[in-house]
């Protein structure tokens, strides 16, 4: 009976629009991931965050086949190789793919192409597309008279003529003002709506906990935190943030105030001169530290008592 629920629970998993496990991958002289096992769920928005350098950008690349040298593990799409389902995901890279000295038109015709749908289809769905992220230009223009981030929308309409199940995006707000970010957000949980798949990379952390499912953190290439935000608090052990800023702090009481949050498990997430941030579990925790600073006899001023927002406790990571 316990072989027999295995294998059902293996076939679930297997089901799954991503699933990776134990992917490893180098770089010359350098391993980049290691150990990665995550799985995306149909209808489900997942942020891959890190510090640069930790490894996101090279994994969605491996899972969508922008990188195709060897790897070890498994990467499975809807329970096949990725090879043989490529077509069922969309992957919207960092770097604008259009070709410049092309019109709209004719980005789109070779996108499809490239795609595997007919110039007709290309067609029918850019205009879809266009009309939802609000690109209503005419198609004889060149990529060079759009705005930015009219580029940046009609970069992600080219990756997404063949209507895939699962959209891949690799820092789809970077250069992006509110308005179109908001735009962009407006989209992607509309896709979500549809039960597309998401999986995407930001650095632009407090505004994507509000949209996202799940978070994913990596670090030195290995999944540190894979979960929603309040587990992420608990791992931590950071409930609130307390800022505060001193009418003068000397090196001295600076280095008291640090060996007092060691030993009652505080953590200094921030400081700048007269400036703290503490992460904090509990409000004990704060009026045990304005007794200190009583004993320590500072002047301060207390900034806020407030929950964090994901920046905050990304310090922490």
């Amino acid at each position: 009976m316990k072989k027999l629920k295995e294998v059902f629970s293996r076939l679930k998993r297997l089901k799954k629009p991503l699933l990776t496990e134990n992917v490893r991958f180098s770089y010359p002289n350098q391993e980049v991931l290691k150990d990665i096992s995550l799985n995306l769920k149909k209808g489900e928005i997942v942020a891959i965050i890190g510090k640069s350098g930790s490894g996101k950008s090279t994994f969605l690349k491996l899972i969508s086949g922008i990188i195709s040298t060897k790897y070890k593990g498994r990467i499975r799409i809807f329970g096949k190789p990725k090879f043989f389902e490529k077509d069922k995901l969309g992957f919207v890279p960092q770097e604008l793919a259009f070709i410049p000295d092309l019109n709209l038109l004719d980005n789109i015709k070779i996108a499809g192409l490239n795609l595997g749908i007919t110039e007709q289809t290309a067609i029918e769905v850019a205009d879809k597309l266009m009309t939802f992220l609000k690109l209503d230009e005419n198609l004889n223009k060149f990529p060079r008279e759009l705005s930015g981030g009219q580029r940046v929308r009609f970069n992600i309409v080219l990756s997404l003529l063949h209507n895939p199940e699962i959209l891949v995006l690799d820092e789809p707000f970077v250069g992006l003002d509110f308005l179109n970010r908001r735009l962009l957000w407006h989209f992607i949980e509309s896709m979500r709506r549809k039960g597309k798949s998401i999986i995407l990379t930001s650095h632009l952390l407090t505004e994507t906990q509000e949209h996202v499912d799940r978070l994913v953190i990596l670090k030195n290439g290995r999944v540190l935190f894979n979960g929603k935000l309040e587990k992420l608090k608990e791992k931590f052990r950071i409930n609130y943030i307390f800022e505060v800023r001193f009418s003068h702090l000397s090196k001295d009481n600076f280095s008291k105030i640090k060996k007092y949050c060691i030993y009652k498990d505080t953590e200094i997430l921030d400081n700048y001169e007269r400036y703290i941030m503490f992460g904090v579990k509990t409000g004990r925790q704060r009026t045990a530290l304005l007794s200190l600073f009583s004993k320590l006899n500072l002047n301060f001023s207390e900034i806020s008592f407030r929950e964090p927002n994901l920046d905050e406790i990304f310090l922490k990571a």
